[in-house]
């Protein structure tokens, strides 16, 4: 089924809303204008397209404004003077009619309503009744566009955006201003109408300056634009006579009786405010799947970290696995082993680990086990150190790491690596006893040398990947050599490899799982799937709200 056009637009609107947080800061000003004029102009104007319009006059300092409001309507409804900037609070005019969608929220909804002066507040509006305005019209007196004071300058910028008509005020002094033609040309970018009073012109200068300013507006994209001009003269009452300011208000008030006119100037708002709005999406929509394909490119980059140091770990038999003295007590205890008398060794085993435990000393074949399990812990903890610091470097690109501390706890990492060490030493054990079942391997006969055993394993999965070169091959060769004979002694040597497989393998997804969980809160930090979903959400959005509306 169809969106309406309210539909599209409440959706648009919704969808920017639950995604801003997404939007990178460069970027979410796009979004939050169009959000804004979605919320205030669009939606409003699709939902009663026969409202009242509203003009807001607007231009430079010191332009004449406020004299130029309070001479339309014959009284002083807002405050003019000599001291800059004047207008603060700005104000609404309307007829009794139009009262009831003025004040509602439905029109400039930002801004408390009031009716009488209210003070200065730049976040209200004082709305004032006139009994011999026009119909269907309000008439806003904004601040100065180019005001000292930022809180002036974005009140008028968000009257502006509110508006139907632009009626922009300038002086013959001042009509080429830069800042005021970045406003028109927006306006003129909006399909906004727009109607220029040029005040305080010289005698005998209106139409060299008429010409000038006409000229300047086509080229800066306006068109044919209404131009009014106001020669310099006196003022009475701190108003414009009559006669001076008539055909603006002849201007204004075909507006206000003309219901066609009033229609035709609504239908151009609404049309440059919704192509504002999905332009401004658009863009916002663009930094943020950049924003979030720079997060998953760095979560991508932590998980190959991950598994690269996983393998490393899998791989590699250097930083103390099977360096040094190790290597040669494994060598010495590997080959001193006699698989015939497994089962008498079975029973002198024990007898020996009784009087080691009395005496404070392991078996050698336990203390290898061991030794290994620590060199192999020692290594893992150096891969969560490496990992924790270059997970880190990677994030601290797209993301904010500072609540994180630069180097992982030492203690709870080596206690984190023993644990996993010993977790792939029981798994190793279980390897072997699966592949004797399977190999009716004799049960007495492992039993009796099942750390040795284990301790090949462990040695063949670490020498069988190809890694040793060098110096490692003098240290480690020997004890390589004779873990791979004790393992063919019992299991075949077809068979032999595939163990050392299954145990590498082994090792790698508990490194990798433990790898994974020490980068965890980082890679937390750029988890990104639920923007995604806003954002593709948003793009949906966006894509009907094109169709419907523009």
């Amino acid at each position: 089924m169809s969106l309406t056009a309210v539909e599209a637009a409440r959706s648009l609107a919704q969808a920017l809303e639950e995604t801003l947080h997404a939007i990178p800061d460069g970027s979410r000003g796009d979004a939050e204008r169009a959000l804004r004029r979605l919320q205030d102009v669009v939606l409003p104007r699709l939902e009663d397209a026969d409202a009242p319009v509203l003009v807001v006059v607007g231009g430079s300092t010191g332009s004449g404004k406020s004299t130029l409001v309070n001479s339309l309507l014959g009284r002083n409804v807002s405050r003019a003077g000599a001291v800059r900037p004047t207008t603060r609070r700005p104000v609404l005019v309307c007829s009794p009619k139009a009262r009831e969608w003025f004040m509602s929220d439905r029109v400039l909804p930002r801004l408390a309503k009031s009716e009488g002066t209210g003070g200065d507040s730049l976040d209200a509006i004082t709305i004032a009744v006139e009994e011999t305005l026009w119909p269907a019209v309000g008439i806003v007196d904004a601040p100065d566009i180019d005001s000292v004071e930022d809180g002036n300058r974005r009140l008028a910028a968000e009257l502006l955006d509110g508006a139907d008509l632009w009626v922009f005020v300038t002086t013959a002094a001042r009509y080429a201003d830069a800042v005021a033609w970045k406003h028109l040309e927006e306006a003129a970018s909006r399909g906004l109408r727009v109607a220029i009073v040029l005040n305080r012109v010289p005698a005998g200068a209106t139409q060299e300056i008429r010409e000038d300013l006409a000229a300047l507006a086509r080229r800066r994209g306006l068109g044919e634009v209404a131009i009014y001009t106001v020669e310099e003269q006196p003022l009475s009452d701190s108003r414009l006579p009559t006669e001076a300011i008539a055909p603006i208000g002849s201007y204004l008030e075909e507006i206000g009786r003309d219901s066609e006119e009033r229609a035709a100037i609504v239908r151009r708002s609404l049309s440059g405010a919704v192509a504002s709005s999905l332009e401004e999406t658009t863009r916002a929509l663009e930094a943020a799947r950049q924003r979030n394909h720079e997060f998953e490119a760095a979560a991508g980059d932590i998980e190959q970290l991950v598994a690269s140091y996983a393998r490393e770990v899998s791989s590699s038999s250097s930083d103390d696995v099977l360096r040094g003295e190790v290597s040669a007590r494994i060598a010495e205890v590997l080959g001193s082993w006699d698989m015939s008398k497994t089962v008498s060794r079975m029973f002198s085993g024990l007898s020996s680990r009784v009087m080691g435990a009395l005496r404070g000393q392991a078996a050698p074949d336990v203390q290898v086990q061991r030794d290994l399990t620590g060199g192999l812990a020692q290594r893992l903890a150096d891969q969560y150190h490496r990992a924790w610091g270059d997970s880190l470097r990677r994030a601290r690109i797209v993301v904010d790491t500072s609540s994180f501390d630069e180097l992982l706890d030492v203690d709870t990492a080596a206690q984190r690596a023993r644990t996993v060490a010993q977790e792939w030493t029981r798994e190793v054990t279980q390897i072997i006893r699966g592949q004797a079942e399977s190999s009716r391997v004799s049960g007495r006969m492992l039993a009796g040398g099942i750390n040795v055993v284990t301790v090949s394993l462990m040695v063949t999965a670490f020498t069988m990947t190809g890694g040793l070169t060098g110096v490692e091959v003098g240290i480690a060769g020997a004890s390589a050599a004779l873990s791979q004979t004790i393992l063919e002694a019992y299991f075949g040597e077809r068979t032999v490899r595939s163990l050392a497989e299954q145990a590498r393998a082994a090792l790698e997804r508990l490194a990798g799982e433990s790898l994974s969980d020490v980068v965890a809160p980082v890679s937390a930090r750029l988890d990104r799937a639920s923007d995604k979903v806003l954002i593709d959400k948003l793009a949906a959005a966006a894509e009907s709200a094109r169709e419907v509306l523009a």
